[in-house]
């Protein structure tokens, strides 16, 4: 992975013990995004992505057996930070979270203004409550909620307008980075469709740096410069998107977009066969080989990455040099 990026990650892993064992959540995770980009991580439920989205934000659960590995924000490399400093410089300042289904993450007894405000006021980012509340209200205004909705708690909005109160919480602090997890998935189609036009208008506004995590291939070919596909803790392929959806490489990717019903043409949908591995004891090969129509004998070792074309990696013993048979 070429190291050149707004935001880098290197053999990035974060582990959990349970009762049944340690699970590989994140297990050597590398990935780039440039500034001002949008990185869609696509994955089925359980791959890892909202690991992923915590171990960036060092949100980290108590159960932990491992965290480790390289992440580096505008060149500050976060995770050398004790805990206090990255409270303080990092979190919620540099990078923000709009956590699944945020709307529920509210406090149902504080006025939406306020909670939108509460983030500055924490974090210093501003010196008097006056000026986080008109920050307050600039960020309401960006995400579409209407003036004489922020005195309102959030039990009087609807679930879509609980979201964009969620994301104005995030923006309010003009971060360098928001992470969106799963940010439409509790949403009607028509309220995802604004969402997503929010987003669009918050990054031609302020080039706002991105990562879209999602199950949608639809949402994320909405709002992504970039996409990385992430399966049983690891990412098995990362493209600029056009690339990706004109011709995505990885076995795996292209029997996820084949799964995808399409207006223009007349093939049904595919399914993939099988389940994902378990990641408290994932294969020590390739972890889709059992799952895959190209599986052959070497998917038995780890693959390797294999850059095909600048920014387009694929974790695959098919595209190893050598080896023609795809």
């Amino acid at each position: 992975m070429s190291i050149n990026g707004f935001l880098q990650v290197q053999d990035l892993s974060l582990h959990f013990r349970t009762l049944q064992g340690i699970v590989q959540a994140v297990d050597d995770v590398s990935l780039t995004l440039g500034k001002g980009r949008t990185l869609a991580i696509l994955g089925e439920s359980g791959c890892g992505k909202s690991s992923l989205a915590k171990a960036i934000l060092r949100l980290l659960p108590r159960n932990v057996q491992a965290y480790r590995g390289r992440i580096v924000l505008d060149g500050l490399d976060t995770m050398s930070l004790p805990e206090e400093r990255f409270r303080k410089e990092v979190r919620w300042t540099k990078i923000a979270l709009v956590p699944q289904a945020a709307q529920n993450a509210l406090n149902p007894v504080v006025k939406i203004s306020e909670q939108i405000a509460e983030p500055l006021l924490v974090h210093r980012r501003v010196g008097q409550k006056s000026e986080a509340l008109e920050r307050a209200r600039e960020a309401a205004r960006v995400v579409g909620i209407p003036a004489d909705f922020l005195e309102r708690y959030p039990f009087e909005l609807s679930g879509g307008m609980r979201q964009r109160a969620a994301i104005a919480m995030a923006l309010a602090s003009r971060p360098d980075l928001v992470v969106l997890d799963e940010p439409t998935s509790a949403l009607d189609v028509l309220t995802q469709a604004n969402l997503m036009n929010v987003f669009k208008e918050i990054k031609r506004a302020f080039g706002t740096t991105f990562i879209l995590i999602t199950h949608d291939i639809a949402t994320a070919s909405e709002l992504a410069d970039d996409v990385a596909v992430m399966y049983a803790g690891q990412i098995v392929e990362q493209a600029p998107a056009s690339e990706f959806y004109h011709a995505p490489r990885h076995p795996y990717s292209q029997k996820l977009m084949a799964s995808v019903p399409t207006l223009r043409e007349e093939k049904s949908p595919e399914f993939i066969p099988g389940q994902p591995p378990s990641l408290i004891d994932p294969p020590q090969g390739c972890r889709f080989a059992d799952r895959c129509p190209a599986r052959f004998s070497r998917c038995a070792a780890a693959p390797p990455v294999v850059e095909l074309s600048p920014g387009h990696t694929v974790k695959c013993w098919l595209y190893e040099e050598g080896y023609h048979g795809h």
